[in-house]
């Protein structure tokens, strides 16, 4: 993660003067120890202005396909980026996922599995509360606001649109808990951080 502060300084810079920036609940990210960050995904700026407005630094898994220029792949691998296949069982990424959160980093995780259509929060698939349980540590919700009328999945240019990225109260999963309860309480915190905006 070689570049990662520099060009989360650099984008925070942008975000504030581009999309006037807000972030609530900074206060909810633990000042040490591991942690995943599930959020909504409604714009390929989500990862940036997740990372623009966390205090610390964050670990994301991209699609696999992202990994094949060889100059792309140097430049995210360098700011905490690593590749994982969608829509398989890839073992090879939640082993790096959780060897990632066992060394004491945030993970960005997207329960949706791709971009909104339409902005609104799609189902989560409920692979991120394994991660939290085998690496035990908790999940913080977070709602973005903006970024779909921002730049959407249908939008072919970038819109100066006002973003606040609301982060919630750490939620840890409880021993024996079943995963698929774990996603329907964090879709219902993300849900109710959406309303604060």
């Amino acid at each position: 993660m070689s570049f990662y502060w520099p060009a989360r300084n650099f984008c925070l810079l942008f975000c504030k003067f581009y999309f006037h920036l807000e972030a609530k609940g900074k206060e909810h990210i633990p000042r040490k120890g591991g942690f995943v960050v599930a959020s909504n995904h409604a714009s390929f700026l989500d990862p940036v202005l997740l990372g623009s407005a966390c205090p610390r630094g964050l670990n994301f898994a991209a699609r696999d396909s992202l990994f094949k220029n060889p100059l792309l792949r140097y430049l995210i691998s360098n700011v905490g980026a690593f590749p994982i296949k969608r829509w398989s069982a890839d073992l090879a990424a939640v082993k790096e996922s959780v060897r990632r959160l066992s060394l004491n980093a945030g993970l960005v995780v997207f329960p949706e599995g791709t971009r909104s259509p339409d902005g609104v929060l799609q189902p989560m698939s409920h692979g991120f509360a394994l991660l939290a349980a085998k690496a035990r540590v908790p999940i913080i919700p977070a709602w973005i606001s903006g970024s779909y009328k921002a730049w959407g999945k249908k939008s072919k240019i970038m819109r100066p649109v006002k973003i606040t990225v609301v982060f919630g109260q750490p939620l840890w999963v409880e021993k024996k808990q079943p995963y698929p309860e774990v996603a329907r309480k964090v879709f219902d915190r993300i849900k109710d951080l959406s309303k604060t905006c």
